[in-house]
């Protein structure tokens, strides 16, 4: 969850150098008697002070700290950087704060682009000579498709991943084979079973996947695209279906207001998760003692290998930034080999850097990885990405009001998404015409 730098400090210096080359070795008074004035002093760069936001990005205070802050120290002393306190950017831009720098998730771009804060970065990539091609191609590719003419209006700075996070001492308590790679969602959901059973008063849940959205990301499979509509491709039957399939396991049912994070680390009563990057919660106090482990996500039929589709954090220089030249400095230090390679060590976040080499270091100055089933990430296959579509605000609600009457019992498939389909369509025909609502 995933450094080319300037040389002008250098300059300054071999400026400074030239300077102080006299054939006295400066005992003597200069010729010229204004030759030691300010005016040939090396040319000091001017303070700047940059606004970093972010949503949905990975980046904690602690990394802000460890991967930008002390390495921007080091390099450019004369930039000091700022992290706005949460997530809401566009009540920051109305409190008159407004960023240089944004990290995202690369499906929020749609976001910033409403706010008029994104522009083609192509211009600064070119005058920092920053090389685009060192970037995994499937992330630079997701993120071109964001503007029309193809240009970058954002960098990729890690990837994150989809596995099964499993409790281990729930499986031995039920004397059940621990999950393994390369299994189908039947085989999981099979598995499940074994292990959903209420116990000493305690419900244990065998599996989680986050819903069915989570389960549509892994056919990148959106419900609305440029065109309109989406719910009409077929995949939708199948994703719902699983969904409830799983829903259905007995003592399986979805713990309302419990997010299953809180589940699997804290509470120990769910026994596998499928989902992305966890390990700073891991990492933490809370889950001292949780006996886990990694399994690869389950595979489609139809998908076989395939763990999801391209899920990355972006970062991009504003379009208002003052200091976009001192902004792109960033960018270049975060997506630099160096920090790259420490980030993957020391948080496991993935790099999005091609060199595989980077990403095999994964965790590895983690002490809570140590002996954990890391190959599981790299064994799934990764798919491209679906453009987020943003303009239909209501889009979401509307599905998920009708599929939660399907999950329910009280309406059945076909109804779910008919009905769905034609809200979806009329919710869309009122924001193309000016106007709202559902």
């Amino acid at each position: 969850m995933k450094r080319h730098f300037c040389t002008l400090a250098a300059s300054a210096w071999l400026l400074l150098a030239a300077a102080g080359c006299g054939g006295d070795g400066g005992a003597s008074a200069p010729a010229n008697p204004d030759a030691s004035g300010p005016h040939n002093a090396p040319q000091q760069e001017e303070p700047v002070k940059l606004l970093m936001a972010q949503k949905w990005s990975e980046i904690n205070e602690a990394d802000f700290q460890t991967f930008i802050v002390e390495p921007l120290k080091q390099k450019y002393p004369h930039i000091e950087i700022e992290l706005l306190k949460g997530e809401n950017i566009p009540e920051m831009i109305a409190a008159g704060q407004v960023p240089d720098l944004v990290a995202t998730w690369v499906n929020l771009l749609p976001d910033y682009q409403d706010l008029d804060l994104m522009e083609d970065m192509t211009p600064l990539i070119k005058k920092h000579n920053f090389d685009v091609t060192r970037l995994g191609d499937v992330y630079v590719e997701t993120i071109r498709k964001y503007d029309k003419d193809g240009g970058l209006v954002a960098l990729p700075y890690d990837s994150n991943f989809n596995v099964i996070h499993y409790n281990k001492d729930i499986f031995d308590k039920f004397g059940v084979a621990y999950p393994r790679d390369g299994m189908t969602w039947e085989e999981t959901i099979e598995l499940a079973r074994s292990v959903s059973r209420t116990e000493g008063g305690i419900r244990y849940r065998g599996l989680e996947t986050g819903g069915y959205g989570n389960l549509a990301l892994q056919r990148a499979l959106p419900s609305i695209t440029e065109a309109g509509s989406n719910l009409g491709d077929e995949r939708w039957r199948s994703v719902l279906q699983l969904a409830k399939t799983i829903e259905k396991i007995p003592n399986n049912e979805p713990v309302p207001d419990v997010h299953p994070r809180n589940q699997f680390i804290k509470d120990r009563n769910l026994a596998m998760f499928v989902t992305g990057y966890n390990f700073n919660l891991l990492n933490g106090e809370a889950a001292q003692g949780l006996n886990w482990d990694l399994a690869q996500a389950p595979s489609l039929a139809d998908q076989p290998n395939v763990a999801g589709m391209v899920d990355v954090h972006v970062i991009f220089v504003t379009k208002t930034s003052p200091n976009k030249d001192a902004a792109f400095k960033v960018v270049e230090l975060l997506t630099s080999d160096e920090i790259q390679r420490k980030m993957t060590r020391s948080s496991g976040k993935l790099s999005a850097l091609k060199d595989t080499s980077i990403r095999k270091e994964l965790g590895a100055d983690m002490p809570i990885l140590q002996g954990k089933n890391l190959e599981a990430i790299f064994k799934g296959e990764y798919i491209p990405a679906y453009t987020s579509v943003r303009k239909y605000p209501d889009a979401g609600k509307i599905l998920n009001e009708e599929v939660a009457k399907f999950l329910q019992d009280e309406q059945d498939l076909n109804t779910a998404l008919r009905i769905a389909e034609e809200r979806l369509q009329n919710h869309i025909r009122q924001i193309d015409a000016g106007g709202g609502g559902q």
